[in-house]
């Protein structure tokens, strides 16, 4: 039988730090398109029964190795680097994810927040390291461990379309490291959210980096065609 992995007490209950960071308050801000949308969105998100967290977990984990397969097979990558966040609150819980990987033999990092609005950095990381708690009360890994660009991030989020964009937090965060990685090399993005996070539409600004995938409990939603005037291919999780 498959493993039960449970997002513990310090994720549901981020410190107030990180909540006034990365949650920033709806109240004052409740004519805003975005803060709306994300309120919304994570309010569903809260809802989702620990069942249904648990095998939403188990689907990613496995289809997830097989869209990075297909991803290194398609970019010629022998042994892509691959980050995957570490779950919060009630965010899709990727451990399962990160530990099919490093069973693999995957090269694993984990990001590492160092201010808002700045590009992250990736640690390397392997199931049994000692996390510590970072200067915004995440767990992350020790300044010790090495650095590396990833090739494959997959990316936390708190709404998407089917356009390939994603609403995050509201620190622009992931927005400022895509940028800055794809000003490097090629980066494959893919966001990670339960299905009931969908919007039809999330407003964009010229700063907003486009997902190439979004993976759900139900599909995997595929954008590179989008720009093509085509619609987005999605596979049905099996």
């Amino acid at each position: 039988m498959a493993p039960t992995y449970v997002v513990g007490s310090r994720d549901r209950c981020p410190t107030a730090l990180v909540a006034r960071t990365l949650l920033p308050c709806y109240c004052s801000h409740m004519n805003d398109p975005k803060t709306e949308l994300r309120r919304r969105s994570l309010a569903r998100r809260d809802l989702i029964t620990p069942r249904e967290a648990h095998d939403a977990a188990a689907s990613i984990a496995a289809r997830g190795l097989a869209l990075i397969e297909r991803i290194a097979r398609d970019a010629a990558l022998d042994a892509p680097i691959v980050s995957v966040y570490w779950p919060i609150r009630s965010e899709l819980n990727t451990r399962p994810l990160i530990d099919a990987l490093a069973a693999q033999g995957r090269r694993v990092t984990l990001p590492v927040m160092h201010k808002v609005r700045q590009p992250l950095v990736f640690r390397a990381f392997a199931p049994g390291d000692d996390l510590v708690k970072g200067p915004f009360g995440l767990s992350e890994p020790a300044e010790d461990r090495p650095a590396y660009d990833p090739d494959i991030v997959f990316s936390p989020l708190a709404a998407f379309d089917r356009r390939g964009f994603r609403l995050g937090y509201g620190g622009g965060i992931y927005d400022a490291t895509l940028s800055a990685l794809r000003a490097l090399k090629p980066v494959i993005a893919i966001g990670v959210a339960h299905s009931c996070q969908e919007a039809d539409h999330v407003p964009v600004e010229p700063h907003d980096q486009r997902l190439d995938f979004v993976m759900t409990e139900q599909e995997t939603i595929r954008f590179a065609a989008f720009e093509a005037g085509m619609k987005p291919r999605s596979d049905a999780a099996p």
